[in-house]
This record gives C-alpha cells, sequence and structure tokens, in this order.
C-alpha cells in the first residue's frame, strides 16, 4: 500500500491528502449498496404490489440516478481529490463514437445470435402489440434503462472504481477487481431481495457482465463505450423478457444463444471497431492536474 501511495505522490508532484484506495473503494461500493436497498424499500413502501409498473419504474429510476449521480461527484471531489474528467466520461461529442461502438458490440453479436435462434426453428420472437406502441414503448423502456442502470452501474464501477484501480495495479487485474465487485453488489441485492436461492445464477451474471464491460472500458478508454453495450443489452433484455411488448418463443434458446453471444464476442468486437486491443498490463496513474490527465 505505501509503494502505491508512493508512485501517486511522484505522480502528481504532490502529496495527495486522501484516504488509501482500499478504503476508498470499500466506501463507494458500500454506498452504492445503500442507494439500491433505499430504492428497494422506497419501492415496496409507494408500491407494494409485486409487479413492476411504470410509475414504479420511473420513481426508481430518478431516486437512483439522483442518489448515485452525486455520489460519484463527492467521492471523486472529496475522497480523490481529482477531477471529474479522469473516470473517462467525456463530453457528448467526444463520447458519441465509443458510444455506438459500445452499443454494436452487444448489438452485433447479440442481433446474430438471436437470428440464428429464429432461423434454426429453435425460438420466435413476434410483436404483442401494434408498433405504434411498440416502438414508442421501447424508447421509454429504453430511457430508464439509461437512467436507472446504464448510467449509475457504470459510473460507479466502470468510472469509479475502475479508476482508482486501474491507478494501483494493471489494467487486467483492475478489470478482475472491479467485476468482482460488481458481483458482489448485484448478487448481494438480489440474495437480499430474493433469497439464497439465485445465488450461483446472478453471481455468474455478474461476473461475468462486470469482466465484459471492464474489458470494454479498458479497450476504449471512455465510459460512454460501457454505457452503450449497458443500455443495448438490459433494453433488449427487458423488452423481449418482461415488458409485454412481444412474445418470444424458446426463451432458454435465447438466452444460451442471443444473449451469451455479446458476452463471448463483445470484446472483440470492440476491439474490432477501436482498431486497438488496448494496453492490458498498463497501471494509469491518477494525476491532480486536469492537463494530460488520461481517462
Amino acid at each position: 500500500m505505501n509503494a502505491i501511495h508512493g508512485s501517486e505522490r511522484a505522480t502528481a508532484g504532490v502529496r495527495p491528502e486522501r484516504p488509501p484506495v482500499l478504503v476508498r473503494v470499500i466506501l463507494v461500493t458500500v454506498g452504492a449498496l445503500l442507494v439500491w436497498l433505499l430504492m428497494g424499500w422506497v419501492d415496496d413502501t409507494l408500491f407494494p404490489a409485486e409487479e413492476v409498473t411504470t410509475a414504479s419504474h420511473v420513481v426508481n429510476a430518478l431516486l437512483v440516478f439522483v442518489l448515485a449521480v452525486p455520489l460519484v461527484w463527492a467521492a471523486r471531489r472529496f475522497l480523490d481529490r481529482r477531477p471529474w474528467g479522469g473516470l473517462g466520461l467525456t463530453g457528448v461529442r467526444e463520447g458519441r463514437r465509443p458510444f455506438l461502438v459500445g452499443a454494436a458490440a452487444w448489438a452485433l453479436p447479440g442481433a446474430a445470435g438471436i437470428a440464428l435462434c429464429v432461423a434454426m426453428g429453435w425460438a420466435s420472437v413476434t410483436a404483442a402489440v401494434p408498433w405504434t406502441e411498440l416502438l414508442p414503448g421501447v424508447l421509454s423502456l429504453a430511457a430508464l434503462v439509461l437512467v436507472f442502470e446504464a448510467v449509475p452501474e457504470e459510473l460507479i464501477f466502470r468510472g469509479y472504481l475502475y479508476r482508482n484501480l486501474n491507478a494501483a495495479m494493471p489494467a487486467w487485474l483492475a478489470v478482475l477487481a472491479q467485476a468482482a465487485l460488481f458481483a458482489l453488489f448485484g448478487t448481494g441485492l438480489w440474495v437480499i431481495l430474493n433469497g439464497w436461492g439465485v445465488l450461483a445464477e446472478r453471481l455468474a451474471l455478474f461476473l461475468g457482465m462486470g469482466i465484459v464491460l471492464g474489458g470494454i472500458r479498458l479497450v476504449t478508454g471512455n465510459l460512454w463505450a460501457c454505457v452503450g453495450f449497458h443500455l443495448v443489452f438490459q433494453t433488449v433484455a427487458q423488452t423481449m423478457l418482461s415488458s409485454g411488448y412481444v412474445e418470444v418463443r424458446g426463451v432458454d434458446a435465447i438466452m444460451s444463444t442471443g444473449f451469451l453471444a455479446p458476452f463471448v464476442f463483445g470484446v472483440p468486437t470492440v476491439m474490432l471497431l477501436s482498431l486497438t486491443t488496448g494496453d492490458w498490463g498498463r497501471r494509469v496513474p491518477d494525476p491532480i492536474a486536469r492537463e494530460g490527465c488520461p481517462s
């Protein structure tokens, strides 16, 4: 730990007055868990019915967003004492291409896997509502996913936590470490809310998702790529599995082929579209000054 702080002092040129990296990582992870637990309590209080309604989805999304984003801002300002730009969340114009690359990293292999299932007769996907209702419904769902899941979760795990970890360890190890924290966070929430029966399934899901999204963050150096991947994944999954907008026959085939393909080919797709493989052994310093601050 002393070696880590020595490296930070040498990089910044001054003695950083901030807690050790392990303390910062634990505080933000626990803070994120508390945000989602609070959201669950508010949801149970305001919407006691078990099914998810549009109203409950909107309230949950807004509550998580208005708590999670300030959590990261405060941690970056008062714990890290570093510029916000170091998290890799560039402006909209600069982030447009990475966002599309991340979205394509899920959409291309995902669409190919789903198309294969349909072509082989393993599954079928048909609209359950008119297109005039389907399209606005999916767009609204995507907006909620962006606010509720894609931006807050990526900002915390592939933004704040990955950035701090990558300043202290090689990039490949930072990817694994933040994925483990993401798995602990997501699985812990599901176990608290649904019991131990979901442990194995959710642990594998969140760990795999964390590794892939961490790899995308490493390769692109831009958080918008992770947001794009996360947004498309959750929008497609929720549209097909729980929205009522489409009818899916052969869900198991869709899950094991269409939804698995992006987790296998997502990072290679990002490498192909970005024309880079990333530097997996690099430890990226986190300097105080904005000038030259790596993303």
